[in-house]
């Protein structure tokens, strides 16, 4: 832009020279005509006559004698060169000027100046800041436009690329980052991301389909042998009858892990037959509470219930129910007899959340973010019997929640531990 600037700079100057050299050249042949006597005294005279009609008010002559006199003169000037030169002058204001000048030798020796008021620098001193003003003005506003227009197609294509990626991070392993709209870099990004995406969703559908296929074909043999070691107790004696009654027992905790896999196989990969409806949060958790009293009572605990507003949510009432089973069956199978338990709901802005506390042996920080991921195991999971749990039952509760658009959290509860499950609020 300033090569742009100096370019048109000089092609103004170079103009208005131009201008003002040919305004002295018209000049000059008005007093030197052809065909008459153009010496240096006729010239004067001329020169006399025409400023005595006010012609010549536009202009400043000097004409000198072959001997260097003074014959007419209207200005103070310094010496100047043949030919067109920039010069200043002084007239009978007594204030120096700028000025364009044309000195030209005549036929006996002599010279005619002619001098034009043309103050080119000084004007183009001024268009020039005015140039440079509107310019910067020009610029800044077109770099603040171009800038704004970057910053929303910049923050609207990360919004695209960041509402996709929290959908991914909820679960929802088929959204893609759209293209439309997209050019260069972003475009390119964008792609590589869905392919990665594509590879995630393949792998990922692999392994459930694996872990669904394995837990079905397994559990249906282990059901058998499990009906076969039932029939054969009553032919034994009594050291027989204890040994099939314990392998019966791990028959049925595989057997229950292989059913744990599949539910949580079919609610991560959305087969779930689910009917989502408008769920009344409070009721579900008071029918609950009502049949996992007196569980946790014959465990030797105490569950509390506290007082629930009304709470309305979007879900599956079989998942959220099976949900709130799962970890008030944990309270009565993990923690020791007296624990105290409590259920609680608030419901704040548009979210939900349901609180379960206990004042058991509780998860240590560094395993609460491991323990709901599946097979995984805190250091007090270890149930009352001295058996070790499947290490699915946070993990289904997580997946529950993710299907549900909601956040399952683990919390210290000071001494035990805090479960709280936040569910989107419907309207």
């Amino acid at each position: 832009m300033s090569v742009a600037g100096g370019i048109a700079f000089l092609a103004a100057r170079y103009q208005l020279m131009n201008e003002a050299d040919e305004a002295l050249a018209h000049e000059s042949r008005k007093l030197i005509l052809k065909g008459y006597p153009n010496d240096s005294a006729t010239l004067a005279k001329r020169v006399i006559a025409r400023r005595a009609q006010k012609i010549l008010a536009s202009r400043g002559h000097i004409v000198y004698a072959p001997d260097g006199r003074l014959l007419a003169d209207g200005l103070d000037i310094p010496p100047l060169p043949d030919g067109y030169a920039e010069t200043i002058y002084r007239d009978h204001s007594r204030k120096w000027h700028q000025g364009r000048a044309l000195s030209l030798r005549l036929p006996d020796g002599g010279h005619l100046v002619i001098v034009e008021h043309s103050e080119v620098d000084a004007t183009m001193r001024e268009m020039m800041l005015i140039g440079l003003i509107a310019l910067i003005v020009v610029g800044g506003l077109a770099g603040v436009g171009a800038a704004w227009l970057l910053t929303r197609q910049i923050a609207r294509r990360l919004d695209l690329s960041m509402s996709t990626a929290d959908a991914i991070a909820q679960g929802d392993l088929s959204r893609r980052v759209s293209l439309e709209g997209l050019d260069s870099i972003f475009a390119t990004q964008a792609a590589s991301l869905n392919h990665m995406l594509d590879r995630m969703e393949q792998m990922m559908r692999s392994q459930r389909q694996f872990a669904s296929h394995m837990a079905h074909d397994l559990r249906t043999p282990l059901t058998r042998l499990r009906g076969l070691l039932q029939a054969d107790a009553s032919h034994t004696d009594a050291a027989g009858r204890q040994l099939l009654d314990k392998a019966e027992r791990e028959c049925r905790s595989i057997i229950a892990i292989f059913d744990a896999l599949l539910r949580l196989s079919e609610i991560e990969a959305g087969r779930h037959p689910t009917a989502m409806a408008p769920l009344a949060l409070d009721e579900v958790i008071l029918d609950v509470a009502e049949t996992m009293e007196p569980v946790i009572a014959d465990a030797g605990s105490h569950l509390a219930l506290a007082p629930l507003p009304p709470a309305r949510v979007m879900a599956d009432p079989g998942l959220v129910q099976q949900l709130l089973v799962n970890l008030l069956d944990n309270i009565a199978l993990h923690t020791p007899a007296g624990t105290r338990a409590s259920v609680a709901l608030a419901v704040a802005h548009d979210e939900a959340t349901i609180t379960i506390a206990d004042n058991g042996p509780g998860i240590m920080p560094p395993d609460r973010e491991r323990v709901v991921r599946p097979f995984e195991q805190g250091q007090q999971t270890r149930r009352r019997d001295n058996s070790m749990g499947s290490g699915l039952g946070l993990a289904i509760a997580q997946a529950i929640m993710r299907f549900h658009h909601g956040a399952l959290e683990l919390a210290d509860n000071s001494p035990g531990l805090m479960v709280r499950l936040r569910f989107p609020v419907s309207h």
